[in-house]
């Protein structure tokens, strides 16, 4: 195996060239085209002038930002690379690539795979990628090729021309395309190594908006804000110059740490060599010149023990941006062996790391190849002369990439804490919630239980009620017994009279009969009403009357009765209102008795003015000034509400304000205590 460099200029001096050489004639004879040329149909004369000196050559080719010759980079010439291979042989392939949305990165790889046979040690791999998905192609790769595919992606250096070129034996490619040539043979060997020597700097931006390779925004601001925040107001042009020497960097599950180079920007978007990913983290790039240094001294020592007759690398275009001194440097101690040394710098490079093919943005990819397991480098002991400003340099990017470190690591850090405390906060307000809703749930329980409560003291007044309304009718009709049964036995018992007697006892057991229905009603959890739900407000106090008239007979207690002609109708159950006024009427009366009032009254009305306004009002002298705001509250007990435990009056606003939706208040009117119960209006019954 040999290889040479030549700085194309013409077709003469490229013949005369190739005839002291003595390969016109050779059918395993690689020329890799390297050009900074521009001008598509200028590279395509090149390679039919190639052609015409070496008709049985395999061409490959690219656009690329610089190209090495003889040790030395040039920026806009065509550089050719010519490898004979003399126990090896070539085949070629190529592929138009379709649109990202149309291409399936599947088929692609298979179609690549398709060509590979027992003997193939190598894929050399070049590609334009403004629009084609790369990065999916070597993913794709994966399931179908099991040996190393490598090569670089091809690059303008022309920011208003973005678009490169590729190059094969047939034509020249403008539109996105993959040319590729397989290298064959069993005595050809090919070793990989790598070297990655960029830092993540600065803050961790999310990405917030992004599509595939369109990345539109990062922590919610516009990549050119992004930039301008730590680099000043930029122009289209200088980001793009800045993204090349400070690419994005991000952590791929497929490939590693990788960069990202910014092809195009539109104002809106970046289109990138390689994908995001919506949420992931990405920090500008920072080149870490020591580590270049180190790396290149320890590449020495892995070069003497590889089989090496041809040497090609590949390295992403932001070295150019401050690092192209030092990669000239680095290749002092090989100086002897440049004719046989292709290194091309382009928009990006992939290779064979680690039995795996990788898309490694921004590493250089270098390739040992050799058809002699005994051949190597001629590699020379020479120090890499560092001057005063790569001294400054190597100082600036450890200080830079250590103090970046530290600062991510106390990012990183507190982000932890936050994350941390936010999750006992959540937990905490979790715990609140779940304590709030079982005291609310107690609560419930609670207002559950002082209704019933409430509602049993009321009955155990009912049952008092009926024990005083049963006894005089009962008198009455034991009464009428006696008389029916001396008179039968004084033979003095006539038909009218057991007729009349019957009369009597009939009506009497009606009103003991009505007694217990107005009761039972009362102490049932049901209502009786032909519209369940809603009740007439009137009726319901009329009901109530019953309930306690008698009571009020016996303490002598007058009642005044207030009703309007129309009667109103409110929604929800009776007995829950009924047992608010008899709650009402109880107090009253207790503090009548209490005081000993000459001519006791007790008013009890109702009224429709927008809403059903019902009263209660005595004329035992009020309520202290002082207790007014509280007699409403639970357990509150004062001479007032001396009958029980203070729970009638806390439970009867519950019911008006939770069942009815409506409100209680009390004041003191001229003569005693006046409650007023305000309940929205259902219906108005005619």
């Amino acid at each position: 195996m040999k290889q040479w460099n030549y700085r194309y200029t013409d077709r003469e001096s490229f013949e005369a060239y190739i005839k002291e050489k003595g390969v016109e004639k050779s059918d395993s004879l690689l020329i890799q085209i390297t050009t900074g040329e521009a001008d598509a149909e200028r590279v395509d004369t090149i390679r039919d002038e190639i052609l015409r000196v070496l008709p049985f050559a395999v061409i490959i080719g690219m656009g690329s930002a610089l190209q090495l010759c003889e040790g030395d980079f040039s920026l806009k010439e065509t550089v050719l690379t010519l490898t004979l291979f003399e126990k090896s042989h070539l085949s070629e392939w190529s592929f138009v690539l379709p649109p990202d949305e149309e291409c399936d990165a599947d088929r692609v790889a298979q179609l690549l795979a398709s060509h590979v046979t027992d003997d193939t040690k190598g894929i050399l791999l070049f590609t334009n990628a403004v629009s084609a998905d790369i990065e999916s192609l070597f993913i794709a790769c994966r399931s179908y090729i099991s040996i190393p595919v490598f090569g670089g992606l091809a690059s303008s250096f022309d920011p208003d021309n973005p678009s490169p070129f590729v190059i094969s034996t047939e034509k020249v490619f403008c539109e996105d395309a993959a040319v590729a040539v397989l290298l064959k043979g069993e005595a050809l060997s090919i070793h990989f190594s790598r070297l990655f020597a960029w830092e993540s700097i600065g803050k961790e931006f999310t990405v917030t908006r992004a599509e595939g390779r369109r990345l539109y925004e990062l922590d919610g601001k516009n990549i050119m804000d992004v930039y301008s925040k730590y680099f000043g107001p930029l122009t289209r042009e200088r980001l793009l110059y800045l993204s090349l020497a400070h690419p994005f960097i991000r952590h791929s599950k497929e490939f590693g740490e990788v960069s990202r180079v910014l092809l195009q920007y539109d104002g809106e978007c970046g289109i990138y060599t390689g994908r995001f990913e919506e949420g992931e983290k990405v920090q500008i790039g920072f080149g870490n010149y020591k580590k270049m240094v180190d790396c290149t001294d320890r590449s020495r020592e892995l070069f003497s023990q590889i089989p090496m007759e041809a040497f090609w690398g590949f390295a992403c275009i932001s070295y150019m941006r401050g690092y192209t001194d030092l990669l000239k440097k680095s290749l002092l101690p090989y100086r002897k062996n440049f004719p046989s040394i292709h290194f091309a710098i382009t928009f990006g490079e992939f290779g064979w790391i680690d039995g795996i093919n990788s898309f490694m943005n921004n590493t250089i990819v270098r390739v040992s190849l050799s058809e002699d397991p005994e051949a190597r480098f001629v590699i020379e002991d020479v120090d890499i002369d560092l001057d005063e400003k790569d001294r400054l340099l190597e100082t600036l990017s450890t200080l830079v990439t250590s103090s970046s470190r530290e600062i991510i690591e106390l990012n990183r850090y507190l982000e932890e804490e936050v994350k941390k405390r936010t999750q006992e906060l959540a937990d905490l307000n979790a715990s609140l919630a779940r304590r709030i809703e079982q005291e609310v749930q107690r609560n419930r329980e609670k207002d559950k239980m002082l209704y019933h409560q409430s509602k049993l003291a009321a009955m155990g007044e009912m049952i008092n009620n009926i024990a005083h309304q049963w006894r005089q009718p009962l008198n009455i009709i034991a009464l009428v017994m006696q008389d029916l049964s001396l008179k039968s036995k004084l033979g003095n018992l006539t038909p009218e009279m057991v007729v009349l007697a019957e009369k009597k006892i009939n009506d009497t057991l009606k009103y003991l009969s009505d007694t217990i229905d107005d009761f039972r009603s009362f102490a049932s959890e049901r209502e009786e009403s032909s519209r369940p739900g809603r009740f007439e407000a009137g009726k319901m106090i009329k009901d109530a009357i019953r309930l306690i008239s008698v009571v009020l007979e016996d303490v002598h207690i007058r009642l005044r009765l207030e009703l309007p002609e129309i009667d109103c109708e409110v929604n929800g159950r009776a007995n829950d209102l009924k047992q608010v006024i008899l709650n009402l009427v109880y107090n009253a009366i207790d503090i009548l008795k209490e005081r000993e009032i000459e001519n006791p009254e007790i008013t009890i009305g109702m009224r429709c003015d927008g809403k059903v306004i019902l009263y209660v009002h005595d004329n035992g002298g009020g309520i202290e000034k002082e207790l007014l705001d509280k007699i409403f509250e639970p357990y509150f007990t004062t001479k007032y509400q001396s009958r029980g435990s203070g729970l009638g009056l806390y439970m009867s606003k519950m019911i008006v304000e939770k069942r009815f939706k409506g409100e209680i208040e009390v004041k003191n009117c001229p003569e005693g205590a006046c409650f007023e119960i305000k309940i929205p209006v259902a219906a108005v019954v005619a």
